[in-house]
C-alpha cells in the first residue's frame, strides 16, 4: 500500500531538529532490552521503522544519526538493542526483536505511530535477525517489509567462508561469532537434544532460507556491495527459497548489489542516493 500520509513537509532541517523527540525506553528486563525512539509530533499516524544493529552478533554499533535522518523523514524510528550472542544463544536475539516489536505497538500512541504500519531495517547481523522477522511464522502479519544491508542470512554459509586459508580477518571474525551465537560447531550428525537444544537445529534456524514460506512472509529488499565480506549469495540463497522455492512473488524480495563498492552494512547508506532508494521501497509498503 502506498504511503499517502505521515511524512512530514517541514521548511527545514533546523526546524525538524528542534521538534524531535528522543528517548530511551526498556522493552525488558535484561540491560540489553532497551531502545531508541526518535520521532516528531503527527496530526495523523505516521508509519515506524525499527533499526536492528549489526557487529557480528558480539557488539553494539550507533544508529543515532540514520535514526535522526529517517526521523526527520517523517517516521517513528526505533534503535533496538537485543541480547548479544555471549550474554544469550539463537534464537534469543530473534525473541527480543519480537518483544521490541510487540512494546512498540502496545506503545504506539506515545510516537503517533500507526501499529501496523511497521518496517524493519537490520545491518550485517542484525539484518540476519531482521530477514529472520520476515520468514519466522508468518512475518507479513508482523512487519511491512525488511530492508537488510549486508544481512548475514546465512551464518553456516559465513561459516564455510571464514573457515579456509584465503579467508580474511572479517569473514573469520563472523564464522567465530556464530558459532557462539549457535553455542557448537556446525555439525550435521549432532542431533542429540537430551541436554541441550540440537546443535544442528540451531544452525539450521539461524539460516534464515530455511524458514521461507512464500506468501506468508514480509517483503525483503537486500542490499549488498561488490565486494562485501557477505557477499550477495547470502540474499540470493534466500530470493531463490521464496520466489522459486515457496512461489513468493518476483517482486517480494529484491537483491540489489552496489558496483565498485566494499561498503558494509550501514556504510552502505552512504552509497550516493541510497538513502533515497531506501525510503521509497518503505513509502511503498508501509
Amino acid at each position: 500500500m502506498a504511503l499517502v500520509v505521515g511524512f512530514l513537509n517541514l521548511e527545514s532541517r533546523e526546524s525538524v531538529a528542534a521538534e524531535r523527540s528522543e528517548s530511551t525506553y526498556s522493552y525488558g528486563s535484561h540491560a540489553r532490552q532497551k531502545l531508541d525512539a526518535f520521532w516528531n509530533a503527527s496530526n495523523s499516524k505516521r508509519p515506524g521503522i525499527v533499526i536492528l544493529h549489526g557487529g557480528y552478533w558480539y557488539e553494539d554499533s550507533g544508529w543515532a544519526t540514520w535514526s535522526r535522518h529517517f526521523a526527520d523523514k517523517g517516521l517513528a524510528v526505533f534503535s533496538v538493542d537485543y541480547r548479544l550472542n555471549f550474554d544469550a544463544a539463537w534464537p534469543a536475539q530473534r525473541n527480543d526483536a519480537i518483544s521490541a516489536i510487540e512494546w512498540i505497538r502496545s506503545n504506539a500512541a506515545k510516537f503517533d505511530l500507526d501499529p501496523e504500519r511497521i518496517v524493519v531495517l537490520g545491518s550485517s547481523a542484525g539484518g540476519q535477525i531482521a530477514t529472520s522477522l520476515a520468514t519466522y511464522g508468518a512475518g507479513g502479519d508482523r512487519v511491512k517489509g525488511v530492508v537488510a544491508l549486508s544481512p548475514v542470512a546465512s551464518p553456516y554459509r559465513a561459516w564455510n567462508d571464514g573457515n579456509h586459508d584465503g579467508s580474511t580477518a572479517k569473514e573469520r571474525k563472523v564464522r567465530d561469532n556464530a558459532a557462539i551465537l549457535a553455542r557448537c560447531f556446525p555439525d550435521p550428525a549432532d542431533t542429540d537434544t537430551s541436554l541441550h537444544p540440537s546443535c544442528w537445529d540451531t544452525w539450521k534456524d539461524m539460516v534464515v532460507k530455511n524458514r521461507a514460506s512464500g506468501a506468508d512472509d514480509a517483503p525483503m529488499y537486500l542490499i549488498h556491495s561488490e565486494s562485501d565480506f557477505v557477499p550477495v549469495e547470502h540474499s540470493l540463497d534466500l530470493e531463490t527459497a521464496e520466489e522459486v522455492g515457496h512461489d513468493m512473488p518476483t517482486d517480494g524480495v529484491t537483491v540489489e548489489t552496489v558496483a565498485d563498492s566494499s561498503a558494509h552494512g550501514g556504510g552502505l547508506l552512504d552509497t550516493a542516493g541510497m538513502p533515497e532508494k531506501v525510503l521509497a521501497w518503505i513509502k511503498a509498503r508501509a
